[in-house]
């Protein structure tokens, strides 16, 4: 196997919140919703410091057996072999992909542990979120993952 070109260097979560419902609707799993902030490092060009905040929240008014709010910071760097040129587009794309897959375990170890059945964030694709993040404004877009 090869290396990914862009290397997660350490990552750690500054918000952890997950709250079970007693009077929730089994079926009713919530929507999710993303931010995302992205900061080029001063010292290194190639380093980065990620920020995704996740919000698991209601879709009607009934309530789904869990809500949370997960905040994840990554720290990362992308190879010297890589094109200059694709460097914000790899961090944009990739980047919260990988603080999201450590995300999704944090969410399911802890609901394993509540009284309704764990959570199982889906897979997700954070390309649509780059253009955002690159969008006037930028480097911090919103969305839900599709």
């Amino acid at each position: 196997m090869k290396p990914s070109p862009l290397q997660l260097e350490r990552h750690f979560f500054t918000k952890i919140l997950v709250e079970a419902h007693p009077d929730a609707e089994a079926t009713n799993q919530g929507e999710l919703h993303a931010q995302v902030e992205v900061a080029r490092g001063t010292n290194d060009a190639r380093k980065y410091q990620l920020t995704l905040c996740l919000k698991l929240q209601p879709v009607t008014e009934k309530k789904p057996p869990y809500t949370a709010e997960l905040h994840i910071v990554g720290l990362v760097r992308v190879v010297d072999a890589w094109p200059e040129e694709k460097v914000q587009q790899l961090v944009q794309a990739n980047g919260p992909a990988l603080l999201y897959g450590a995300a999704r375990e944090m969410l399911c170890n802890l609901t394993s542990r509540g009284p309704w059945p764990m959570v199982c964030l889906n897979s997700v694709t954070f390309v649509e979120l780059r253009a955002a993040i690159e969008a006037p404004g930028g480097p911090v877009a919103t969305a839900t993952p599709s």
